[in-house]
């Protein structure tokens, strides 16, 4: 799923997702996942300063890894606090962390219109462009929709 150009598909997507869905890999929850992808988005739009938690070379041959090559998201990471349970919500519902995700989805567009050579920084990648979050966030999203499927 291409985060731009299959927006519709993704904004579909988010209305068909309920609580009860079990996931096929891996332990979130649907509500754990949005506010993930929340906290991702969020990472790229301007709201929330990501900062280099990896050496700069480390983040340099990742980004090369997932932003430039066919390479799909690998499976296994985990998304935990400290003693392996999952994050607490930061939303009453999932139908308020929906809404919040289309919010930072639309703030998105809006920071890179606004701000077109600006290249927030991931954590784990790197500074990366406008062109590079939409690759990653296309990546990101389909591996977690395929959580869900």
């Amino acid at each position: 799923m291409h985060f731009k150009n299959d927006r519709n598909q993704l904004l579909e997507f988010l209305e068909q997702l309920d609580s009860q869905k079990e996931p096929n890999f891996g332990s979130m929850t649907p509500q754990h996942m949005l506010e993930h992808l929340c906290l991702a988005t969020s990472l790229s739009n301007g709201q929330v300063k990501g900062e280099l938690t990896v050496a700069p070379e480390r983040a340099s041959r990742s980004k090369q890894f997932m932003i430039y090559t066919d390479r799909t998201f690998p499976r296994g990471i985990k998304v935990t606090n400290p003693d392996g349970s999952l994050p607490d919500f930061n939303f009453a519902t999932i139908e308020a962390a929906k809404d919040a995700l289309r919010k930072h989805i639309a703030d998105f567009d809006a920071f890179f219109e606004e701000n077109p050579d600006e290249t927030p920084v991931h954590p784990v990648l790197g500074p990366l462009t406008h062109a590079e979050w939409i690759i990653f966030h296309s990546k990101h999203f389909t591996h977690h929709f395929e959580q869900f499927r």
